[in-house]
């Protein structure tokens, strides 16, 4: 070979190894690079907090919930001076009532709230039986009871069974709860005084709202009743008030 091409291939050479060395180094960080923003972004996906949702269903509590007026805060009062909610909470959680409630309203995707349904109702006594004849820890009446699949008869009694009752109460619920397009206070009032019984005053009166509404006494105090247990039992007893229930509702109270 002259001197002349060898002058010429072996800068060429030596240019093009460090070349490959050097594409190969580059190469090498673009792919480090990469990595490291990867693994920044799985670690910002971790620590950010979401929004509580679990399967569709968010457990920030609706100001339903939590909301406050006088007609409220009359029984909050009541209540907060007596042991009924903190009696009610304890026989729940002896029989852990709440556990197995919990989990058919979740499946029915109500809002846990209404687990609590039986404080007012019965103080989640599985005999419990009313003047006007509804009976269990719900209170059903027996046709309503029967309209949502319990036998009622004169040997036996499924509203007394509170594991049917429950999916019965879940299901009546559901249906309320649609019927009065998840407007809570209205289904609750529908609970209590029955969907029909509500659709008349609503347009007799011609509202919507609830707390407008001109309801026979019990129906008139059974909304405000509830809210003010749940404020009690949550803010005075949250280990009862809490048990069983989904994760996600608990941490985001």
């Amino acid at each position: 070979m002259s001197s002349d091409w060898r002058n010429f291939l072996l800068p060429n050479i030596g240019q093009s190894s460090l070349f490959l060395i050097l594409n190969k180094k580059n190469k090498n960080k673009i792919k480090s690079y990469h990595l490291l923003i990867l693994i920044s972004l799985i670690f910002a996906g971790c620590s950010l907090k979401p929004s509580v949702k679990v399967d569709g269903r968010h457990y920030k509590n609706q100001k339903v919930w939590k909301q406050s007026n006088p007609r409220i805060n009359k029984f909050v009062q009541v209540y907060s001076k007596n042991n009924h909610v903190k009696s009610c909470l304890n026989r729940a959680s002896s029989k852990r009532y709440l556990n197995y409630i919990h989990r058919v309203f979740y499946k029915h995707k109500l809002p846990p709230e209404l687990a609590h349904l039986p404080i007012l109702e019965s103080c989640f006594d599985t005999n419990a039986k009313s003047v006007t004849g509804a009976r269990g820890m719900w209170q059903f009446t027996r046709s309503t009871g029967e309209e949502y699949g319990l036998s009622v008869g004169f040997l036996s009694d499924d509203r007394l069974n509170w594991r049917k009752a429950t999916h019965s109460a879940a299901r009546y619920l559901k249906k309320l709860g649609d019927i009065f397009n998840k407007n809570w206070e209205l289904a609750l009032a529908g609970y209590n005084g029955g969907p029909n019984y509500m659709k008349r005053q609503m347009k007799s009166q011609g509202t919507r709202n609830f707390w407008k509404l001109k309801l026979r006494k019990e129906t008139h105090e059974f909304v405000p009743k509830f809210l003010a247990m749940l404020i009690v039992a949550r803010k005075k007893y949250p280990e009862m008030y809490f048990q069983g229930a989904p994760r996600a509702w608990a941490s985001s109270s």
